[in-house]
């Protein structure tokens, strides 16, 4: 699964985490050992983000200790065991710490390319890939690239959360189980009706191409009433409505499309490495704000670059390698 990769500094807390972690289980932590700890963690909410997400891990893990798990190979050792041989015992605590060690790589691995907010999701899509969904009540769910979805259906409310990405729905009428999906705190409320999330760095919009819906922010100050053509952009305490549209533009990823309307061009790199594979890298921030327009095929985003560069002459590619492009 593609994820967007964690910052150096948070990558580098994460790993200091763990090797308290795995000093703390070694059977040789001391009191004194325990207060420099009390200190590390003390020293900045950072540092206690990530202690708390490396323990995390750990217990979650409890219960896959000493399982064996579907579909794994055993070791080579393990299926070729090498003649008995006198073997000199060690400390204890060199065990602990070796496994400790290994436990705390997986906690780097799996927090790093799986994380925590992902764990709860019911679907998920890797980068460049789209998903259909049909959901127990019959709604229909596309959904897009690197995104993720956890269903919470009851006797009395069909509720979606949105985790990460985009997705598009096609609600199965139902006035007696309302149908909706929360975002990063806001809510979208609707009872037969289609409509497209998108929650990408930070931002959520929400674009209604058939029905009514309900909209309302995560602090809930505001709310708002959308019509088919119209679309908003939601905050923590607030609520935009944007320009009205034609509903069948609306979307277009679902056919295949990226569009750019006068986007800056830092928002335009971001919406391209939402669906390719590999990465671009805008360093000229002289350039971020320059505007451009295009309409592009998704499966064939390099076409997207190049024309980068066609809508801002002074921008400059560097291609690194097939999945890197440096932009500047």
């Amino acid at each position: 699964m593609s994820t967007e990769p964690m910052s150096p500094d948070s990558e580098h807390l994460l790993e200091q985490a763990c090797d308290w972690l795995s000093q703390q289980y070694s059977g040789q932590f001391s009191s004194h050992d325990e207060r420099r700890l009390s200190v590390w963690r003390a020293a900045d909410s950072a540092h206690e983000q990530a202690w708390q997400q490396a323990q995390a891990v750990w217990i979650g893990m409890e219960g896959l200790r000493n399982k064996v798990i579907p579909g794994s190979e055993p070791l080579l050792q393990e299926r070729y065991p090498k003649p008995a041989v006198k073997v000199i015992a060690r400390p204890r605590y060199r065990r602990r710490l070796l496994s400790m060690a290994v436990a705390c790589s997986a906690v780097l691995a799996v927090t790093i390319f799986y994380p925590p907010n992902l764990w709860q999701a019911d679907y998920v899509t890797d980068k460049g890939q789209q998903r259909n969904i049909t959901l127990a009540d019959g709604s229909e769910v596309i959904l897009n690239s690197a995104s993720a979805l956890a269903i919470h259906f009851d006797q009395n409310v069909r509720r979606i959360e949105l985790l990460q990405g985009e997705a598009f729905f096609k609600v199965a009428k139902d006035k007696n189980h309302p149908f909706i999906v929360n975002t990063n705190g806001s809510e979208v409320r609707a009872v037969g009706t289609a409509f497209d999330i998108s929650y990408q760095a930070k931002q959520i919009k929400v674009e209604l191409t058939e029905g009514i819906i309900d909209i309302q922010d995560a602090k809930h100050q505001h709310s708002e009433r959308l019509h088919a053509g119209q679309s908003a952009l939601i905050s923590d305490d607030a609520v935009a409505l944007q320009p009205s549209q034609k509903p069948e533009n609306m979307a277009l990823w679902r056919e295949g499309y990226l569009q750019f309307d006068n986007l800056p061009l830092s928002e335009a790199v971001e919406q391209i490495n939402h669906y390719r594979k590999g990465r671009l890298v805008l360093l000229n921030n002289a350039l971020a704000n320059k505007r451009v327009s295009g309409l592009f095929r998704l499966d064939a985003l390099d076409q997207a670059v190049i024309s980068l560069k066609d809508a801002v002459p002074e921008l400059q590619t560097v291609s690194m390698t097939s999945y890197l492009i440096v932009l500047r």
